[in-house]
């Protein structure tokens, strides 16, 4: 609007009057007529009213002509309209004035009108002119009638709301300010005013049809305004209208003139009618018939009327003619009842010139001229049927003159008089479809209606003698349930029954009496067998013929039975038109009473069955069968359509009120004469009736001439329809609703093209075989049988697609062009609208449940979803169109709900299917779309809330699955108008936290998506993260929540339960939030430190500018999600679970109880209301019940005790249960016995399983995945509503107390969800910041640790006890429970994992009594449910992390070993138990080798794994191909049992060598180190018996003999090759070759420590057996020995495992530069390719950069690396240990013969090789001892420097070895730098006493190697 367009200076701006300046009224009267009537207005409405008053009170007379002061204004830059400022365009301001030339208004209005029309159309300005003038001017009178239809409204809302009331009080201004004058002012200008000199000829025709609608409202208003009192009508103004009146009817006012086309002859024909009513209305005809009724006499003030008024106005009266001007009768008709009611009062003779007037010659001039048809030709017309107006209070105007008529003139009874008939016809019109006027008949105190009711009574006397009229009658008046349970009493209660009798003087009783008396049985004609006994008096009607009379009976028979009787015999006798009315009342009182359908129904067995006189007997009727077999006779002729279709349709009620009963019946019947077929569904059989009717197409041709000639309101395509949809709703399934399904698809399909009497009749067809559709939908999941072949239909039949897609494929700009055009009627738009929601309910409910099926089935439907060539225009095109509708906010949901569907299947659709188009709208599309969601956005009040969190779901729902769309939606060239509409509504959360959570809830929801995509929202996040009062609203509101006091749910409304949680789910979501937002500011840390990163990198990351500026938002961040006080709150409140398991209990037995009570009514054949699917449900579970033993065994005892067997005996036992439950359900348990089993029984059915169905409260909401119980479809199965009608009444509260059991689980289960949202949110956050902790040591960092109070492992496992008591495993647990445990274990994880070191001993025990109880008590469920399984996994994870801190604690500290101690032992049976779950089998195996490794000794442990642990089922899992992955998990549980002599023993008896040798045949990766280290372990705690002697030759045997070239592998890894080619090629060759890994060196280690065991501890029987081969393996072990000696070149050794890696990410621990440490820092580097598949990008883009580093710039030492070099000076050690114990060998082998015998002595190193080794082991132990002078060296280093000082030892043994066999003597050179080395050693660690020991023997050895130094020289 150009109102805020750019400041123009004042110099240039002219002023003109404020007034002319007016809002919109389109869319205050959308907004008003949105309010319900029932209920106030929004506070927002009250002020636009306020503002709009003057307005509303001048009508339409603001428009003010043209006026020169307002031309002028227009030549100048801008006009002040009042406060409003207009900047003025030259291509507007021509525009403006051939408009105000063209309608007669004002300039300035005018360019108000044209500026508008082109802002809320974006129309072209250069087009304008030609193209839109017309459209314009119709803008311009819409505006004009949308300001009296909001005045109409605002005094019709008046009516429905008490004082006090703001409404109430602007209608009252009103009309005190005058709104009455201006009215008729308004109107007499219109009466008077004729078409624009200036105006085109084409134009005159909408001017003229405006002006009129204009005048009908004026009408209106003015109507209502008197009808309700606002104001009264005295003589005066009555006399004004009727001059009005009679001017308009004789041609004096241009009025008539305007009629120039049917509409407008429409129009002018309304004026008259309502203008007829108002001067009816205001005669007061009401208290006129009061003061008659009273007897109270007539004086002037009595009335509104005068005697003086009276005389003056019949003056006027007078001079009308009926005969000559037909619309003058009426008025005469209605001045003569009104003179007739005056002369009929008290007191008449005292005003002789009222009695001078003639009325009766009025009423014969008024029935001369037929004046009657024209009241009956008003209520037929549009005028009361499809008009907008206050219909109900014209027909009462027509009620209250009908009725005085007749009061005034006495009609009498004469069937034959013409008069007599119209008057019925009339009052037939008037009271059917008028619930109020009927309501008023029924009641006594009603004087108004008494003279009809008389005129009832007298048609009542004459049945069944007359009984169409009667029937007709009664049909019209029983319109709302009170009324159509009047007429059903009305009927019932007949006294009589009249019949034609010939008189003579035996049958009088006296010569003059009217009394007559039967001497014999009267047959009642047309009522075969209906007898009136004998002896029966009768009073004589009247006279017929001669001696004939009509005579009414003293014989009591219910009016009711004597229709269905003849209604039953009506095939018999030529009686269609009685068969059509009495089927007629028949369905309108089914319609709007179900008690009356039940009636009905059961008329032959209940309290209103009555006797008749027919062979002495009862006569019983079944109107389900009369129904049955009036379908099934009634030929297929279309004349017999009407009766065709009230059959199907009071068929169709009776089904909804007994579906058991009336399909049995239909079905015997064979209703639609469908064969039935022995293979049902069999649509492709033969058996088929070859005249069946339903399937030959003489139905549908009947259904289309039906809907030519029909203009009833019984189209039998609808009838048809209802029957469908009752028959689906019901769970029927066979062929008949096989065939009517698929016959509602030909309706479907082809009801468009017929032709319809009635056009809007077409559109409740469309709007019938829609809901028939949706009910198809809902119904798949519930049908088995028929769920395939709807969804088959649904899914791959284009022609249904194509009728769906027709009624949606529009856009608002084109249902706002039907508002307005003259080939569309009001009713056919609203019927569109209604048509265009249901498609788009259905629509979405298919997407919705096949959201990602693109199987061939489905394809084709969503290929014509997301097609981008639809016609007239896409679909989602479409959506974003109508989402513009605000007209129909209805529509706006419904587009809004599929348009976000249609985003989640354009993201899973294949591209190559549907591309991207459909997804990219023009520029003008995304305008209108971004403009409409900012206004429902920017509301400041919800007044339509659905319609605002449709719009977030769809928000949110494209920031998933569209972003492209959601941003070209968010960004409108950098304003980004809808996110700061979200902003502001952001800052209202304190109010939405209490009043309305559902809302916040999803505006988080969206924010939630918009974080989990960071890398496509760069700039959306960084204007979020601008707002500082984001945060700030997310961590109040987190502070309220975590603040919340504790509840009992006992204790809780539903509302509260409710909001409770939608809270929780809002704080799950902010956690998730903040969670996102931690990983974000995480990873841009991570960028920060890596400047040179590009710029295209750090945008793919998710931000953009500069980082440094982001990061200051982090801190923002950590005080939300690392304060202690918060994080306290938080885990405080989510924690505490009050989960009762007694209410899911409850609500099965409840279930039971329902279930028993229908076994035993279904035993006795009466399945009441319930539906077939449930009938046959519970039929089936009371077969599987009396099969039970427990069923039979109860039957014997009864049987015992004399009570006979068969149907009663299953009955007593079912009451006996029935009560037994019932008891339980009050608190008394069943004791155990056969009662007790049957409960089981029950309760574990799947009764209530069948109802289970997803929470869709929210689309995107954390509990979204909770299955509740779907009470709406139970109850609807049940019938619940309709018990109260019949025999099932007074057990109706069994049904209650399930359905309120079932909804308080439903909503317990749903605030438990709610909270393990929340706990799993909490969860969340904790574990990013133990992350930060653990990977980041900064102070910020290291502060965020310490804020982690361990005090919390008290509440946590307080509330873990707590849940774990609810928990049972039985049927009615949970699963809710076991997930709420897994979180809270989970929490306790992160909380074990983030400060481990800061936590007591005493909170780890508490821990491990927990993990054990838990442990303990899941054990003892169902180890396939898939929460058991991860709850626990989490407890044997919680118990590992445990048990980790444990063990390094007990290293460093005794205090609470024992404790320690006794509670694992009591947790070793728990784990045991443990191993019989698969899934979790490993853990289970880890945590027990754990705990007996480190926390427990060997006499403890053994005993309890000896009887608890079945060691031949773990040793068979290493035979189990499917049990490779455990093979290194149970290899090292063994190891670890192995290591004591008793489990050695256990694994020798188990079999686990050959087991292993099984194993070894294809050996998985990395286990044959630890294979041999079992046996290492094994040889060496057996000891050296001889016991074991055959084990250990097998051993020997098997590993050196069959296995040795595995040995021979490992003991060249590395690959080492000595050969004498020493050219650089080849050396290099070899560098390249040598490769390895840490596990293989690994592999290599566990090699050498068999072969030491074997060599030193079993010598004889290793000797005896390597007595071929021992020579190669030392010349192996020297090659590999010297390698490591050398260390001149790297060995490349990657990391490859997880593990790995992540050592090599952390820095050196040996710190040391020196031998194999500084080359493992070159050579142990990743490769690239290792990182790309365990790390995230970022991080390989990190690890990289370091790796090209490391390789390049001779790099720094990792962790990995100083793993590496350690695992190569193990090796050595262990080779040089087997070259010692091979040289002890030989040496004691000398020692024994006496000399060395040189040909068999072993090999042994060169001392350069042991030289090489001594100097690393120097320079690497003098480096450390150097770099730790001052401070304690840690336990790894301390080992590392004892192992390479007895490397150092064991190689001068051997130097001394050699020497002194081979006679070497040392080199002087080496001597002197050996000893300077030393010194140095010596001097290093004089200070470290770990060393002390080694140093000595040190010493010792050296001064034996190295004898000749002199003692200055010796290392003493």
């Amino acid at each position: 609007m150009t109102t805020t367009s750019a400041v123009v200076g004042q110099s240039s701006a002219k002023a003109v009057d404020g007034s002319l300046w007016w809002e919109s009224f389109t869319q205050l009267l959308s907004e008003l007529e949105n309010v319900s009537l029932s209920s106030d207005i929004p506070s927002f409405l009250v002020k636009k009213l306020k503002d709009s008053h003057v307005w509303l009170l001048g009508a339409v007379s603001l428009f003010k002509p043209p006026s020169q002061t307002s031309r002028e204004a227009l030549n100048s830059q801008q006009v002040n309209v009042g406060q409003h400022r207009l900047i003025i365009r030259p291509e507007l301001k021509d525009m403006a004035l051939q408009i105000s030339a063209t309608l007669r208004l004002d300039e300035v209005q005018s360019y108000i009108l044209v500026d508008r029309f082109i802002e809320q159309n974006n129309a072209a300005v250069d087009h304008i002119v030609q193209e839109f003038l017309h459209m314009i001017l119709l803008h311009h009178y819409i505006e004009r009638q949308c300001i009296l239809k909001c005045t109409r409204q605002i005094l019709m809302h008046a009516l429905y709301v008490g004082t006090g009331h703001a409404i109430r009080e602007e209608a009252l201004k009103l009309i005190a300010d005058g709104l009455e004058s201006k009215l008729l002012s308004v109107f007499l200008d219109l009466l008077s005013c004729s078409h624009p000199e200036n105006m085109d000829v084409d134009l005159i025709t909408l001017w003229a049809e405006e002006t009129l609608i204009e005048a009908n409202l004026v009408l209106d208003i003015l109507f209502v305004a008197y009808y309700e009192s606002f104001c009264t009508c005295n003589g005066e103004r009555w006399k004004n209208l009727c001059s009005l009146y009679k001017g308009i009817i004789c041609g004096d006012f241009n009025f008539g003139k305007l009629a120039v086309s049917a509409e407008a002859v429409h129009s002018v024909y309304q004026a008259k009618a309502q203008l007829l009513l108002i001067l009816i209305e205001t005669l007061d005809l009401e208290t006129l018939l009061q003061m008659v009724h009273d007897e109270v006499p007539f004086r002037d003030g009595s009335t509104f009327f005068s005697s003086s008024d009276v005389l003056e106005v019949d003056a006027i009266i007078s001079t009308l003619n009926a005969l000559e001007t037909k619309e003058a009768g009426p008025l005469i008709l209605a001045w003569a009842v009104f003179l007739c009611l005056i002369t009929s009062l008290p007191g008449k003779e005292e005003n002789n010139l009222l009695m001078d007037i003639d009325h009766g010659a009025y009423v014969r001039q008024a029935f001369e001229a037929a004046s009657l048809s024209w009241f009956l030709e008003i209520l037929q017309s549009d005028i009361l049927i499809n008009s907008d107006g206050p219909i109900a209070g014209y027909r009462s105007v027509l009620r209250t003159f009908v009725s005085a008529f007749i009061a005034s003139y006495e009609i009498n009874l004469q069937l034959e008089d013409s008069t007599f008939k119209m008057i019925l016809e009339i009052l037939c019109n008037i009271y059917r479809g008028e619930e109020s006027l009927c309501i008023q008949f029924w009641d006594k105190d009603s004087f108004i209606d008494g003279p009809i009711r008389c005129l009832l009574c007298n048609l009542e006397g004459e049945f069944p003698y007359r009984t169409v009229e009667l029937v007709q009658f009664l049909s019209a008046l029983c319109e709302g349930s009170w009324p159509a349970e009047c007429v059903y009493t009305f009927l019932d209660k007949f006294v009589g029954i009249s019949t034609v009798f010939e008189i003579n003087r035996d049958t009088l009783l006296g010569n003059m009496s009217q009394m007559v008396e039967s001497h014999l049985p009267l047959h009642v004609p047309q009522v075969e067998g209906l007898i009136i006994p004998s002896r029966t008096r009768g009073h004589v009607v009247k006279m017929v013929d001669g001696n004939t009379a009509l005579v009414r009976w003293e014989h009591t028979q219910s009016g009711v039975f004597i229709l269905l009787l003849r209604l039953a015999q009506s095939l018999y006798f030529d009686c269609d038109r009685e068969v059509i009315v009495t089927l007629d009342l028949l369905n309108r009182m089914m319609s709007f009473n179900q008690a009356t359908c039940f009636a009905l129904m059961d008329l032959g067995n209940s309290m209103n069955a009555r006797e008749t006189h027919i062979t002495g007997q009862m006569q019983k009727i079944d109107l389900v069968e009369i129904i049955c077999n009036l379908v099934r006779n009634l030929s297929s002729n279309p004349s017999n359509a009407r009766v065709m279709s009230l059959v199907i349709l009071i068929l169709a009620k009776m089904l909804k009120c007994s579906p058991s009963h009336v399909t049995a019946v239909a079905l015997k019947s064979n209703v639609f004469d469908l064969s039935l077929k022995t293979n049902s569904f069999d649509v492709g059989g033969t058996s088929s009736s070859s005249d069946s009717w339903l399937l030959s197409g003489r139905l549908a041709k009947m259904l289309f001439l039906d809907s030519e000639q029909n203009d009833s309101s019984y189209p039998l395509s609808i009838s048809v329809l209802e029957l469908t949809e009752q028959l689906i709703e019901a769970g029927v399934e066979n062929d008949v609703v096989l065939a009517l399904i698929v016959f509602s698809q030909h309706i479907l399909v082809n009801h468009e093209y017929w032709k319809y009497k009635a056009r809007h009749v077409r559109w409740e067809v469309t709007l019938k075989v829609l809901e028939v559709l949706k009910k198809c939908i809902v119904s798949v999941p519930r049908s088995q049988k028929m769920g395939e072949i709807i969804w088959d239909m649904l899914l791959c039949d284009s022609s249904i697609h194509n009728t769906l897609f027709r009624v949606i494929c529009r856009t608002a700009e084109s249902l706002e062009k039907l508002y307005v055009s003259r080939l569309w009627e009001p009713t056919e738009i609203q019927g569109l609208e209604a048509a265009i929601c249901s498609v788009l309910d259905i629509l979405s409910i298919m997407l919705s449940d096949f959201s990602k099926d693109f199987s061939s089935g489905s394809t084709v439907f969503h290929q014509a979803m997301m097609s981008s060539t639809k016609k007239p225009c896409p679909i989602v095109t479409s959506m974003i169109s109508l989402i513009s509708h605000f007209r129909n906010p209805e529509i706006q949901v419904g587009a809004t709900r599929l348009l976000s569907m249609l985003c989640i299947i354009g993201d899973h659709s294949p591209p190559y299917l549907f591309g991207t188009s459909c997804f990219g709208p023009e520029d003008k599309q995304i305008a209108d779309f971004r403009r409409s969601v900012y206004n429902v956005l920017s509301e400041q009040f919800l007044w339509n809330e659905n319609l605002f969190v449709a719009v977030l779901k769809l928000l949110t729902s494209a920031a998933r699955y569209q972003p492209a769309f959601l941003i070209s939606v968010l960004d409108d060239k950098g304003k980004a108008e809808v996110l700061e509409a979200l902003l502001q509504f952001a800052k209202r959360s304190d109010d939405l936290i209490n009043s309305n959570p559902r809302v916040w809830l999803n505006v988080l929801n969206f924010l939630q998506a918009l974080w989990q995509g960071a890398s496509q929202y760069t700039d959306i996040l960084k204007q979020l993260r601008s707002s500082g009062r984001l945060w700030k609203e997310l961590s109040k509101y987190i502070n309220i929540i975590a603040k919340t006091k504790p509840f009992s749910f006992q204790t809780l409304y539903k509302m509260e339960a409710q909001s409770l949680a939608y809270k929780y789910q809002c704080q799950a979501v902010i956690l998730e939030i903040v969670a996102c937002d931690m990983f974000l500011q995480r990873k841009l840390q991570l960028l920060n430190q890596k400047p040179d990163l590009s710029k295209e990198g750090i945008e793919n990351g998710g931000f953009s500018g500069n980082v440094a500026k982001e990061l200051c938002h982090f801190k923002d961040i950590l005080s939300l999600s690392c304060d202690q006080s918060i994080l306290g709150d938080l885990i405080q409140s989510s924690m505490s679970f009050d989960y009762d398991n007694e209410v899911t209990l409850r609500a099965k037995i409840a279930a039971s109880l329902f279930a028993v009570h229908v076994m035993g009514k279904l035993a006795t054949g009466d399945a009441g209301s319930l539906s077939v699917s449930l009938s046959k449900k519970i039929h089936v579970m009371s077969k599987k019940l009396s099969a039970l033993p427990a069923f039979t065994e109860l039957a014997a005892q009864y049987s015992q005790q004399g009570y006979s067997g068969g149907k009663e005996l299953d009955l007593l036992i079912l009451s006996d249960l029935y009560y037994h439950l019932q008891g339980e359900l009050e608190g008394r348990k069943i004791e155990s016995g056969p009662y007790k089993e049957l409960s089981y029984y029950l309760l574990d059915s799947d009764f209530l399983q069948s109802y289970r169905s997803k929470s869709s409260e929210d689309l995107f909401s954390p509990a979204d995945h909770v299955y509740l119980f779907n009470t709406l479809q139970i109850k609807t199965d049940m019938g619940l509503d309709l018990w109260k009608y019949s025999q099932w009444k007074p057990f109706e509260s069994i049904g209650e107390r399930m359905l309120i059991c079932i909804q308080e689980a439903n909503l317990m289960l749903l605030l438990s969800s709610s909270k393990l949202s929340a706990l799993r949110a909490v969860v969340s956050v904790l574990s990013l910041n133990q992350e930060e902790s653990t990977e980041d040591k900064s102070p910020t960092k290291r502060e965020m640790s310490k804020q982690l109070n361990p005090s919390w492992i008290d509440h946590i496992c307080r509330c873990f006890h707590s849940t774990l008591k609810s928990l049972s495993p039985v049927f009615y647990s949970s699963e809710t429970i076991l997930h709420f445990l897994a979180a809270q274990v989970e929490l306790l994880l992160s909380l074990l994992k983030s400060n481990y070191k800061m936590i007591p001993i005493n909170k780890h025990l508490l821990v491990l009594e927990t993990s054990a109880l838990g442990l303990r008590m899941l054990n003892d469920f169902i180890p396939s449910v898939a929460a058991v399984q991860r709850t626990m996994k989490l407890l044997l994870m919680l118990l590992l992390s445990s048990l980790e801190c444990i063990s390094f604690n007990l290293h460093s500290d005794n205090i609470g070993i024992t404790e320690v101690r006794n509670t694992c032992l009591r947790l070793l049976p728990v784990l045991c138990n443990c191993l019989g779950n698969s899934e979790n089998y490993a853990l289970s195996l880890t945590v027990i080798d754990l705990m007996i490794k480190h926390c427990l000794v060997p006499n403890t442990w053994f005993p309890i794994l000896q009887k608890h642990l079945q060691i031949q089922l773990l040793i068979q899992k290493l035979r189990d191909k499917d049990s490779l992955n455990l093979v290194p998990i149970i290899l090292k549980f063994l190891l670890t049992l192995s290591h004591v002599k008793e489990g050695a023993e256990m694994l020798l008896i188990s079999g686990f060598f050959p087991s292993l040798k099984l194993l070894f045949e294809k050996p998985p990766q990395h286990i044959w180190g630890l294979g041999l280290s079992v046996i290492t372990s094994m040889i060496h705690s057996l000891g050296e018996s001889s016991t074991y002697l055959d084990f250990i030759d097998s051993v020997i045997n098997y590993f050196f003999k069959e296995k040795v070239y595995l040995i021979s592998f490992y003991l060249n890894n590395p690959p080492v090759d000595f050969a004498s080619d020493d050219r650089p090629d080849r050396k290099r060759a070899r560098s390249q070759k040598r490769q390895t890994t840490l596990s293989s060196l690994k592999e290599t280690e566990n090699t050498l420590v068999l072969i030491c065991v074997l060599a030193k501890n079993h010598r004889s029987s290793w000797v005896k057996a390597m007595k071929e081969t021992d020579s190669q393996l030392r010349e192996r072990s020297i090659h590999l020995l010297a390698f490591f000696s050398q260390a001149t070149s790297p060995l490349l050794c990657p990391p490859l495992l997880k593990e790995e890696i992540d050592s090599y990410r952390n820095p050196s621990f040996v710190r040391s530069r020196n031998a194999w440490f500084a080359l493992s820092a070159l050579g142990c580097v990743p490769h690239s390719r290792s990182f790309s598949d365990i790390s995230n990008k970022t991080t390989a883009l990190i690890l990289e950069d370091q790796s090209t580093e490391n390789t390049t710039g001779g790099g720094s030492s990792t962790y990995f690396a100083d793993t590496v070099g350690v695992q190569i000076y193990k090796i050595s050690f262990l080779l040089l240990k087997y070259l010692l114990l091979e040289a002890k060998g030989a040496a004691k082998r000398a020692e024994e013969l006496g000399f060395v015998d040189l040909a068999h002595f072993p090999e042994l190193p060169m001392p350069e090789i042991l030289h090489g080794l001594q100097n690393q082991a120097i320079a690497i132990v003098t480096e450390i001892c150097d770099a730790n002078k001052i401070k304690l060296i840690q336990p790894e280093i301390q080992s590392l420097c004892l192992l390479l000082l007895q490397i150092m030892e064991m190689s001068l043994y051997l130097e001394l070895c050699v020497s002194q066999i081979c006679g070497i003597r040392p080199v002087l050179g080496h001597v002197e730098g050996f000893s300077k080395e030393v010194k140095l050693l010596i001097k290093a660690t004089e200070k470290h006493a770990f060393l002390k020991a080694s140093m000595t023997e040190l010493k010792r050895i050296m001064s034996l190697v190295f004898p000749h130094l002199s003692k200055a020289e010796r290392f003493s």
